[in-house]
């Protein structure tokens, strides 16, 4: 699905995102954030990769980090923009590399409930790779769908509501992880209605 189509149907359903995420009882993003708080201090500079309304970053800005973030949807980006709590704003499909952010400029780099949409994510950890600086933080969720069902393929493709839906197993993340020189620090599942999302914090080794 071209990337331009992808966006205008992140767009439709924009303006009633938070609400439907509350009534969905979503809570990912506050999950993954108390994952990374004890890695956290106040004044840490943290890009939000796929930041959409602003949902995932929302407490960091609360607990007192600096935040960016970048989203190929723009009305997502406004109504983030509208909420004040970021520091800058780009329009950019985290798919386009390289990202428009200099090497070694953020203390974490968080991507919530994006990486389920996009099948090859291997730039993108390429990408978080290179704008973290040394020790830094990369949090991120994958959705996974049951041991039995990847069999030969590492990740499998299905469509849903309209959305390309991808699931990453966990022995092709880990190889991601190795090959990019990131070490696991937590890895926790959580159930999203009746999916299962897998919550990983993990950070940049120095080499």
């Amino acid at each position: 699905m071209p990337i331009s189509t992808t966006s205008a149907l992140h767009d439709e359903y924009a303006a009633d995102y938070d609400r439907q995420v509350q009534a969905y009882n979503c809570h990912v993003g506050d999950v993954l954030f108390g994952l990374c708080y004890e890695y956290t201090q106040p004044g840490n500079v943290l890009l939000d990769a796929g930041i959409g309304s602003g949902l995932s970053a929302w407490l960091f800005a609360k607990a007192g980090l600096e935040i960016f973030g970048m989203d190929f949807s723009p009305v997502m980006l406004d109504i983030c923009r509208a909420k004040g709590f970021t520091a800058g704003l780009k329009e950019q499909d985290i798919q386009q590399v390289p990202w428009p952010y200099s090497s070694g400029s953020f203390d974490l780099v968080v991507c919530c409930g994006v990486l389920h949409f996009i099948g090859d994510i291997e730039n993108i950890f390429y990408e978080a790779k290179r704008v973290l600086r040394d020790g830094g933080i990369f949090a991120f969720t994958t959705r996974v769908a049951l041991a039995q069902e990847y069999s030969q393929p590492d990740t499998i493709q299905q469509s849903v509501g309209g959305f390309e839906i991808f699931s990453h197993s966990p022995a092709y993340l880990e190889n991601l992880l190795s090959k990019f020189a990131f070490k696991q620090l937590k890895a926790q599942k959580c159930y999203v209605g009746d999916d299962i999302f897998l919550l990983w914090v993990v950070h940049k080794e120095q080499r």
